[in-house]
């Protein structure tokens, strides 16, 4: 019963921060962790003279606060008998972009900070509920002095474990990202197709087949969105002269998961990021880009001394 409710809610995290993130193995927020990782986006043409490329660099650090787990014994019943758990973790991430433009290039490097508090609260008769909070900005060396704007983005989840083999979830949240307010719907579904195959549907884009190879490796074949990636920041959206550039697109790969000795994860992400556009969030600026391969990796080392998030990676 336990396990079971451990491994639901490694799956509600896993999908939501999937959602807003790539690349990085998230079971790694389970116990304290260091993830490093790198992202390259190979030349994309915007017209025939012109191809636009991007590198990234990003570092994750996560640390438990607080972790509480047990079996409700009040009014003791085995029909009633409840496991439980609750934790609160804090996450932190730095990351550096590297955009450019073969022809003019005006780009420039792009510092992205991140300060995440996620709650969790569990139980096997009364489902899951994920409540997380996030302090972002992505800004150049010039907009960090001249018009730093700070982003938000909250959401809160539900799941039901009613049935192990298939686990439905939704809630609600929001994004505050250059003074633009978005709403976040979340909503899906994951389904155990065989002992070793999974397949799961996140709305509005995500759709994923998990496969395990065997104990230390596994497989994704996976399409997912991505809408927020600020590559060029000058002024801001509360002193009305923000020029901010946004890279959207559409992302399919096919990624190896590795574990290395007891410590070390390492992911490798290879696929096609095509519906590329660039677009300016405070006008009507667009420029399409073509389809071009893109490469990931990351690289896990968890410190080992987390009940909590030990016993998630024994049962991944």
């Amino acid at each position: 019963m336990i396990k079971a409710l451990y491994l639901t809610i490694f799956f509600l995290l896993g999908v939501t921060i999937q959602t807003f993130a790539q690349s990085f193995r998230v079971e790694s927020l389970f116990g304290p962790g260091l993830t490093i990782g790198t992202d390259y986006l190979f030349p994309s043409a915007t017209n025939d003279s012109t191809n636009f490329t991007l590198t990234k660099y990003k570092v994750q650090f996560v640390k438990p606060l607080k972790t509480k787990l047990g079996v409700d014994l009040k009014d003791f019943n085995f029909k009633k008998i409840d496991a439980k758990a609750s934790q609160i973790f804090l996450a932190t991430k730095f990351s550096i972009a590297q955009p450019n433009m073969s022809q003019n290039n005006y780009f420039e490097n792009i510092y992205k900070g991140e300060v995440e508090v996620t709650a969790i609260t569990a139980s096997i008769r009364n489902g899951i509920w994920v409540y997380a909070a996030n302090l972002y900005a992505e800004e150049s060396a010039l907009s960090i002095k001249q018009s730093f704007t700070p982003n938000l983005r909250v959401y809160s989840a539900y799941v039901s474990v009613k049935n192990f083999k298939f686990i439905h979830f939704y809630g609600l949240g929001m994004v505050i990202n250059q003074g633009k307010i978005y709403p976040l719907p979340i909503a899906g579904f994951r389904k155990k197709l065989t002992n070793k195959l999974k397949g799961e549907i996140i709305i509005p884009i995500h759709i994923k087949l998990a496969y395990e190879l065997n104990k230390k490796m596994s497989c994704d074949l996976a399409s997912y969105y991505s809408g927020i990636n600020a590559i060029y920041r000058e002024g801001s959206a509360f002193q009305e002269n923000d020029k901010t550039l946004n890279l959207r697109m559409l992302k399919t790969y096919l990624a190896l998961n590795t574990n290395i000795g007891k410590h070390y994860k390492l992911k490798t992400e290879v696929g096609i990021a095509y519906s590329q556009e660039i677009d300016a969030l405070s006008s009507d600026f667009s420029q399409d880009m073509s389809s071009t391969p893109y490469i990931s990796l990351s690289l896990n080392y968890d410190f080992g001394n987390s009940i909590f998030g030990n016993f998630v990676n024994r049962t991944e």
